[in-house]
């Protein structure tokens, strides 16, 4: 029987995405990568406003599965398939129309620091830590990664956090704008709860809107402002804006997720 390392749930208009690979500390093979990008299909396809992603065990992940690494040095085709499926995955995570929120606890390693970078928000326990260490290896960190890591934290951290290859704990990691919330570990569910709820009071549609400007402003695809231009002109006809102004008019709290 094969051992699930990837599981997805989607549940009242909320999808929790997890890494179940705890007696390895999450490490990410190939395989895996797979199902987390046959997984993000799934949930783009789904009605969900909101995909928690997380990892089992109190730990979010370790990075890649060194083992695996070993073997593909003598494969340089396989290994750049996996690279590829990587860069694919983490971009994948990125341009979900929906609210993305890495829920970090423990050790957030490498690739693993790669996927909670391409969510839109990031909630961690005290006790994480983010390591990216590629220099550790005589690799590099993608283009696509370094842009994530620059976005968030400027070039002078990210400098830091990649040249030195040293942890940073979630108090650095929040002051430096890695993070958006920190909480200790017995608020964590509570925090996940208002996360859910915020994310349903928000339009779909502004949301998604929102991401795509984001996303092409800050380089997650190529910028088409014609494109930006239409979307912003089609909000306007849209039912979420009928709903969101009515409730206005209404002085109530809008309904956009109705089925």
């Amino acid at each position: 029987m094969t051992e699930q390392l990837i599981s997805l749930s989607i549940e009242d208009g909320c999808a929790e995405l997890r890494i179940e690979r705890p007696h390895k500390r999450n490490a990410l093979t190939r395989a895996m990568w797979g199902e987390l990008h046959a997984a993000l299909g799934a949930v783009a396809r789904s009605s969900a406003h909101l995909l928690v992603l997380r990892g089992s065990g109190g730990v979010f992940s370790a990075g890649a599965d060194i083992e695996e690494m070993g073997a593909f040095l003598a494969d340089p085709v396989q290994l750049a398939a996996s690279n590829a499926l990587v860069r694919d995955t983490q971009l994948a995570l990125e341009r979900l129309s929906c609210m993305t929120l890495a829920v970090v606890e423990g050790a957030c390693v490498g690739g693993g620091c790669g996927l909670a970078l391409a969510c839109d928000f990031r909630l961690a326990t005290e006790n994480a830590r983010f390591a990216i260490t590629p220099a550790r290896l005589g690799l590099l960190y993608s283009a696509e990664d370094v842009r994530r890591v620059v976005g968030l934290v400027g070039a002078a951290r990210a400098r830091q956090l990649l040249l030195t290859a040293q942890p940073v704990d979630a108090a650095t990691a929040l002051g430096w704008g890695m993070l958006t919330e920190v909480c200790d570990a017995a608020g964590l569910d509570e925090r996940i709860a208002a996360w859910r709820a915020l994310a349903a009071e928000v339009s779909p549609n502004s949301v998604a809107g929102i991401k795509r400007s984001i996303g092409m402003l800050g380089g997650a695809e190529p910028a088409d402002f014609q494109a930006l231009a239409e979307l912003f002109e089609a909000a306007f006809v849209h039912p979420d804006f009928r709903e969101g102004a009515r409730a206005f008019l209404e002085k109530r709290a809008p309904r956009f997720h109705q089925p």
